[in-house]
């Protein structure tokens, strides 16, 4: 595994997927997508080998070019954000931040329960993750949790609330106005005014990327985001590759397990993860491995779309499962060793590969973690 730490020159101007122009604000999307990162690697990679020229040439042979480029496992397997000397994640699903400002948050945990007798929901799982607490307040948002809050997680035990940041700690939207150009005069659109966000990181920022694969860069510049805005790439430092090489990783002898997404989930069924949903009883299976599938906790879907360099055409927009999504399983047979394949190479194992989705899973999509639950 390669673990790379970037640092932006500039701003990043990482859009969402809204379309924007004239009178039209659009937003920022901060972690930005796995494929915004592992793209910038790509191009930079086919650069370094006279490459890139080829594939704007030959896009058909793109497929084929970044596999000889940079081997055939090339993925992003997880993304996390170093400030401040402490790597941060976005907070799981299961887990709940409560309060407003930093030094008036509480976490909580959400705890799968079976359904009360008469209940009905539109959850087809048996069970329902509940939050208990003795008044309601307000939960906080865009919420970060440290390595080792994420560490004490997976462990089963509850993260402290020094654990815990904001994102308004690690980067600032750094508002831009812009004009709208005319394609065929190639001058500005009269009164086509519009507004863009740009993220500005906190001057001891940067993101880390875990990458598979061979021959990947480790020094110098990429382009990232929009407007082609300049990083500054090198090799991680050794105790930060440690730290996220073997994270997550499942261990023997589990009798109930979580699976949370490392990365952002792109699955055939929708919220359900593949090998586990409707059609196979959600039961996973994998490598005599048998696990029922009984509740989950699933933020609100976010649409991931983009534009094909190669093909010069859009991407389809499809419906994405956030990351720090959690999935509560129970071990029927086999033991949970067998997990290990899942963490190496995520949940592409459990999908056929004629999948439309199949074609992404050099992005970095559906990656995950482990941890035990009883």
């Amino acid at each position: 595994m390669t673990v790379l730490t970037i640092t932006p020159v500039d701003v990043l101007m990482l859009r969402g997927n809204r379309l924007f122009g004239g009178a039209v604000h659009g937003g920022a999307h901060m972690p930005p997508w796995p494929s915004v990162v592992t793209g910038a690697v790509i191009s930079r990679a086919l650069a370094d080998q006279n490459r890139l020229g080829h594939v704007t040439m030959a896009p058909d042979q793109a497929d084929r070019l970044v596999r000889e480029a940079l081997g055939e496992d090339f993925c992003l397997r997880s993304l996390w954000i170093l400030s401040r000397g402490t790597l941060w994640f976005p907070a799981p699903a299961d887990l709940v931040v409560l309060g407003e400002g930093k030094d008036a948050l509480t976490v909580r945990r959400m705890v799968p329960r079976k359904l009360a007798s008469g209940l009905a929901t539109s959850c087809p799982l048996e069970m329902l993750p509940v939050l208990d607490v003795k008044e309601r307040r307000k939960p906080a948002e865009s919420v970060w949790l440290s390595m080792e809050g994420w560490q004490s997680h997976l462990q089963g035990a509850l993260p402290q609330a020094s654990q815990v940041t904001t994102a308004d700690q690690l980067w600032a939207v750094d508002p831009r106005l812009g004009i709208a150009l005319d394609a065929g005069s190639r001058t500005v659109k009269t009164g086509a005014i519009y507004t863009t966000d740009a993220v500005a990181v906190k001057a001891d920022t940067r993101l880390i990327a875990a990458f598979c694969g061979t021959n990947i860069p480790t020094e110098g510049l990429l382009r990232l985001g929009g407007d082609g805005r300049a990083a500054e790439i090198r090799q991680a430092d050794p105790s930060i590759r440690e730290q996220v090489e073997g994270f997550g990783r499942p261990k023997a002898g589990w009798k109930g397990f979580r699976m949370i997404l490392a990365t952002p989930g792109l699955f055939p069924s929708g919220w359900l993860p593949p090998g586990a949903d409707q059609q196979a009883g959600y039961m996973l299976q994998v490598d005599g491995l048998k696990a029922r599938l009984v509740a989950a906790a699933i933020p609100r879907h976010q649409v991931i779309s983009g534009w094909d360099l190669a093909e010069q055409v859009p991407k389809p927009a499809q419906k994405v499962i956030p990351a720090g999504a959690c999935y509560w399983f129970t071990v029927d047979e086999g033991d949970s060793a067998a997990l290990q394949r899942l963490h190496e190479e995520g949940l592409w194992p459990l999908m056929e590969k004629q999948h439309p989705v199949y074609r992404r899973k050099r992005e970095g999509w559906n990656h995950v973690w482990f941890g035990p639950w009883t």
